[in-house]
């Protein structure tokens, strides 16, 4: 009579394409707090905090959530973020 549980898989909805994925197949940001502003920062671990940034890992979904300002509207933030448009290379992102 035992039942089976299916463990809940946490979902996010990436900034460039707007699909749902279950967390771990995305890419994680994180608008990391500077002197003078924020900076877009790689935190797949999550060691930074504050709220995730999450896009696919495509590099078309990296720039178009950067084309949008997807990334500061994500993250909350009353500023711009300075956003290093190498970031996406080589970092496990598919072209």
């Amino acid at each position: 009579m035992g039942h089976e549980r299916t463990r809940h898989v946490p979902e996010r909805r990436c900034l460039g394409c707007g699909s749902r994925a279950p967390k771990g197949a995305l890419a994680r940001f994180a608008a990391v707090a500077t002197g003078d502003g924020h900076v877009l920062m790689r935190d797949d671990g999550a060691s930074h905090g504050g709220r995730g940034l999450y896009v696919c890992r495509r590099r078309e979904c990296f720039e178009r959530a950067v084309a949008r300002r997807g990334f500061a509207r994500g993250a909350r933030i009353g500023g711009e973020i300075v956003i290093d448009p190498h970031l996406a290379a080589g970092l496990g992102m598919e072209d």
